[in-house]
C-alpha cells in the first residue's frame, strides 16, 4: 500500500501536483495557523479547496508543513 493510500485510508485528504502530495486531516488540526502564516495563498481557509499548490514551490510548501505542530498536514515529495 502506498503512503498516499495509507493516509487517505486514515482520513487524510490529498492535494497534489507533479512534485508533491500534501495531506490534510481536519480532525487533527489545532488551528495554530502556521500554514496560513507561512503562505496564505497556498493555504487559504476562505477558499474551497483551501489548499492550492500552484502558489508556491514544493520546497516552500514542504518547509511550511514541517512547522505544523499537530501533524494535520503532511507531505510526500514525488
Amino acid at each position: 500500500m502506498s503512503i498516499k493510500e495509507e493516509l487517505i485510508e486514515k482520513g487524510y485528504k490529498a492535494y497534489e501536483n507533479d512534485e508533491i502530495i500534501v495531506f490534510w486531516k481536519p480532525d487533527l488540526c489545532e488551528h495554530a495557523t502556521e500554514c496560513v502564516r507561512g503562505n496564505s495563498k497556498v493555504f487559504d481557509v476562505t477558499r474551497r479547496p483551501w489548499v492550492d499548490l500552484s502558489y508556491a514551490s514544493s520546497k516552500e510548501i514542504a518547509e511550511i508543513i514541517d512547522k505544523c505542530p499537530s501533524g494535520a498536514l503532511k507531505y510526500k515529495l514525488k
